[in-house]
């Protein structure tokens, strides 16, 4: 063996290496067993430990020669032929290290504190790594302190053997680094193309370098010409478009660092510069960000996570990084970086490390992902990728499982750990605004739905249902409004009737001060009301309406409707019967407060009951009064009534409090007042005659609508009285109906105008279009006669004071009646007594009567047959009806006492006849022409004569036809 003469040495030789060259070949020439161990040696480290890491490192070399120095690293790669160049700013080569890199087995690095501005420990530094370059056949290594060079060719030849470990012998060099470095390492490897290839491998691996080694500051990248580039197809060059980018970071002293990376031109160099903030590095070309990484720290573990678009983006698979990449598979959805002690060839765990304490800083790095996708980064049940990945998750959900990063609703909530949180499927943002002011630890809806909840809930997380929510919001005071938010978001997720009915016992806050609600709350609607008109207040405007149990209207929302929550319109509320117990208990000013209030707001007129009367108002006087005993100021009802009338007048500054219509409403007058009651049972209503009116039912009326205090009218003002009911649209619709109180009352008592002295009361006035009564009654002249016809004489009379006088008009020999006017009043006359609107007993027979000549007579006759108008005299014929017959005769001769034609005298056939055939051609001529009915036995006279025997003897009338007492008709058939 010799030294390798043949190879003269350059330049000095600072390290020594002739005398590391003569050890070495001095061992082997003693033991070639030696020889071959550091050939199978060195062989194992390129080919299995550290097979392709010669960039990692080289890289590592490079971080540790900065952080011995205290700057920030920088290094260069470019290719020149078949020479790959790395060159590295920091610590220059020391003898120490010349000795640790031809021992073979021998490494200097130690685990101690950096120098003075140094960002980490050491992570390489000319170690056994190095031999990762042994794949070259020649290695040379420049530095400022000195250069050496390795070479496989020169070692063997200095061995005189056929082959010699290529990096036990170094010889000095006399060339110095490219300017600016320390350091510089050059492969001359096996031409152009193989040295492109390892420059586009070293170029993949930048990006994870710069977050491995975060004292590695720069690298510049040359590029190359694209004929220099070879189609590669195992290694793959980077996009940096694509390059996924970590977002939070650890707490190591940040340090900017960039990293040159080639462009499209041969011979420019582009950067990008890596900012680290601790919480997140931002990998940046010139100044446009194009990777982020999440980054949470804890001692020496760190973890990373790719963000883009602002979104995480966790990993599918990634190996363990001490801090560089050894081959231990995880399954994580973030990356580790880590400084776990790890085998010589850098590729497993040490057997004494701790790879559970890693764990620690993941639940950081959960928290501070986007609340939304914080449970991306929870490992999913899987299969572990090894050992090592199983003990590394199961640490991992332990620690997530007791962690705090779980995002809860509330105002700056801290986050809770998932065994300590509520979670509501379906949480909305608005339900969770408000649910998170009362209910502790209620999950963010951003990790209340789909996958992130099942996340959680396999951490411990609690659901709750929303019968839980109700149950949790038992005894919670809350403004009303409040409530309705709580309700309008809670209405989202009741979908379905199940989960409706969930929300029964949901707490509602009352408006009314009841006993046994809790905090002015009830659980459930059940029972409760809301008054519609009261749902749209302005705040602070509500009415409190303490006699009905209902829900304060701003917190209504119709959520509420789906529990069974009821409602009242405004003519509910004040129909109430609580209310009329108010009117006994309360106190009138407050209650009157709410009354008006509340009629204020109704669209229209509702119909009061008529105990609401009672209600007191502060008159003009000073005192309090029941409404239904006061007048609006200037309301035209009081010019119509006596002058010593019953009536105060509400107090002006009620009137301007609550506004006109609504004291109107309420029952002060301003025109006539109508009382109402759709199911009366008694009399009771304090209308003037009303037991009389009632009484003329034979069964209880279905209704009362009733104008009160027409009693009080002024005699000489019912003109304009009659004014005011009709321009009162709800009055002038009861004055259609004759039998109800008010128009039975008004046709009784309602006088307009005179006869012969004496006032005429509307039912004995007629329609000045009515000619079935003329002369009989007088026309009513009134501009509102046609609404009031109703009310004026009708058919018949109504009872036996109405009769009495209709026989009165007909025998008052100053009216002037035709006799067929009087004929029709004789039969509604009879008409009436038959329908029991009195009987004969209630009347005085009148002492005369109208006849059939248009005249009255005290020796009335009436004519109860046709035949005997051709024997009574006309002046004292009466008529019963158009028409004369039995019937209606002899039920009018005993309404008015007076005889019937057929009593009064006796009469007998004196002509001769012969007997006639009614079927016969001249007897049906005869019946046709006549109308008469030709029924019975016939005798046929060419003359008929008749003699009629009475107290003044006989007399002998020619008539055309007669029924005997035998019943034959006789004819008179010329």
């Amino acid at each position: 063996m010799t030294d390798g003469a043949e190879y003269p040495d350059c330049g000095p030789d600072p390290f020594g290496t002739v005398a590391l060259r003569a050890a070495t070949l001095a061992a082997w020439r003693d033991s070639p067993t030696r020889l071959a161990e550091d050939l199978a040696a060195e062989a194992d480290l390129l080919d299995i430990g550290y097979r392709d890491r010669w960039f990692t490192e080289l890289a590592a070399n490079a971080a540790d020669a900065a952080a011995a120095a205290g700057v920030p690293g920088r290094l260069r790669i470019w290719a020149e032929g078949p020479r790959l160049h790395v060159a590295n700013t920091g610590a220059p080569l020391t003898v120490e290290g010349v000795h640790a890199l031809t021992a073979l087995r021998v490494s200097p690095k130690r685990r101690s504190a950096p120098a003075s501005g140094a960002t980490g420990l050491q992570v390489g530094r000319f170690g056994v790594g190095f031999h990762a370059t042994g794949f070259a056949d020649r290695v040379d290594l420049l530095s400022q302190s000195g250069s050496i060079t390795f070479d496989r060719r020169r070692a063997a030849a200095a061995a005189g053997v056929r082959a010699a470990p290529a990096q036990r012998l170094a010889w000095p060099l006399a060339e110095r680094p490219a300017s600016g470095f320390a350091t510089e390492v050059v492969l001359h490897v096996r031409g152009a193309e193989q040295a492109a290839a390892l420059w586009a491998q070293a170029l993949a691996e930048v990006p994870d370098l710069l977050l491995e080694v975060p004292v590695l500051s720069c690298v510049e990248v040359p590029v190359l010409s694209s004929a220099e580039v070879p189609v590669l197809s195992s290694v793959e060059v980077p996009v940096l478009s694509s390059v996924e980018v970590p977002v939070l970071s650890c707490v190591e002293v940040p340090v900017l660092s960039s990293v040159e990376v080639p462009g499209d031109t041969a011979g420019s160099e582009r950067v990008l510069t890596r900012r680290d903030d601790g919480a997140q590095i931002q990998i940046l070309d010139a100044d446009v960000v194009v990777a982020r990484w999440l980054q949470a720290c804890s001692g020496e573990h760190r973890w990373l996570v790719p963000l883009r678009d602002g979104r995480v983006r966790p990993l599918e698979g990634d190996v363990l990084r001490s801090p560089t990449p050894t081959q231990i598979p995880l399954s994580l959805p973030a990356r580790l970086i880590t400084r776990l002690p790890l085998t010589p060839d850098r590729r497993e765990l040490h057997p004494d490390a701790q790879l559970s304490t890693a764990a620690a800083g993941y639940a950081d790095l959960v928290a501070q992902a986007p609340a939304d996708q914080r449970h991306l980064l929870v490992p999913a049940p899987a299969f572990a990728a090894g050992p090592e990945d199983a003990e590394l998750r199961a640490a991992i959900l332990a620690d997530l499982a007791a962690a705090r990063w779980v995002p809860v609703a509330g105002p700056a909530a801290p986050d809770q750990a998932p065994s300590r949180v509520r979670l509501l499927r379906g949480l909305t943002a608005s339900l969770a605004d408000l649910l998170g002011e009362v209910i502790d630890g209620l999950v963010h809806p951003a990790l209340s739905e789909g996958e992130a909840a099942r996340v959680l809930r396999r951490l411990g997380a609690h659901e709750v249902s929303l019968a839980d929510v109700a149950d949790l919001l038992s005894g919670i005071e809350r403004e009303p409004r409040w409530w309705a938010r709580l309700y309008a978001a809670l209405d989202a997720l009741a979908v379905t009737p199940e989960l409706l009915d969930e929300l029964g016992a949901l707490p509602v806050p009352r408006a009314d001060e009841s006993p046994g609600t809790s905090g002015r709350t009830q659980r459930g609607v059940r029972g409760l009301f809301v008054v519609d008109a009261l749902t749209g207040l302005p705040p602070g405007e509500s009415i409190r309406l303490d006699w009905i149990p209902a829900i304060d209207p701003e917190a209504y929302h119709p959520l509420l409707d789906r529990l069974g929550l009821e409602h009242l319109s405004v003519a509910d509320a004040l129909n109430h019967p609580a209310l009329e117990q108010e009117l006994v208990d309360g106190d009138h000013e407050d209650l009157a407060d709410s009354v008006l209030r509340l009629l204020a707001l109704a669209p229209d007129p509702p119909r009061l009951p008529a105990w609401l009367g009672a209600l007191e108002l502060l008159a003009d006087s000073g005192e309090l009064r029941p409404v239904d005993e006061l007048l609006m100021p200037g309301s035209p009802l009081r010019a119509v009534l006596y002058s010593d009338a019953p009536f105060g007048v509400v107090d002006p500054a009620v009137v301007e409090a609550y506004g006109d219509e609504a004291v109107r409403r309420l029952g002060a007058g301003w025109g006539f007042t109508l009382v109402r009651d759709e199911l009366p049972t008694a009399p009771d209503h304090e209308l003037d005659a009303e037991e009389q009116w009632w009484d003329s039912f034979e069964v209880p009326p279905e209704r009362l609508a009733a104008v009160r205090d027409l009693d009080l009218v002024d005699p000489a003002q019912w003109p304009a009285a009659l004014d005011l009911l009709v321009a009162d649209p709800e009055i002038v619709v009861e004055l259609a109906d004759p039998d109800g109180y008010t128009g039975w009352w008004l046709r009784r008592f309602a006088e307009l105008g005179e006869h012969a002295g004496e006032a005429v009361a509307l039912r004995h006035l007629r329609h000045p279009a009515d000619d079935r009564r003329r002369g009989l009654f007088d026309p009513l002249h009134h501009p509102a006669a046609d609404h009031l016809r109703p009310l004026l004489a009708g058919a018949g009379p109504d009872d036996a004071d109405d009769a009495a006088f209709w026989l009165a008009a007909l025998a008052d020999p100053a009216r002037q009646i035709a006799p067929g006017v009087a004929a029709a009043a004789h039969a509604a006359l009879v008409a009436a007594r038959r329908s029991g609107r009195f009987g004969v007993v209630d009347l005085d027979p009148p002492e005369r009567l109208r006849t059939l000549a248009g005249t009255v007579t005290d020796r009335p006759v009436i004519v109860d047959e046709p035949w005997w108008l051709h024997v009574v005299p006309v002046a004292n014929a009466v008529l019963a009806g158009p028409h004369p017959e039995p019937g209606g005769a002899a039920a009018f001769a005993a309404l008015v006492d007076a005889p019937l034609a057929s009593e009064s005298a006796a009469v007998r056939v004196v002509s001769e006849g012969r007997p006639g055939d009614p079927d016969s051609a001249e007897l049906t001529a005869l019946a046709a022409s006549t109308g008469w009915e030709l029924s019975g036995p016939v005798v046929v006279h060419h003359t008929l004569v008749v003699a009629v025997f009475g107290d003044d003897g006989e007399r002998r009338f020619t008539v055309p036809r007669w029924r005997d007492s035998a019943g034959m008709l006789h004819l008179s058939v010329p």
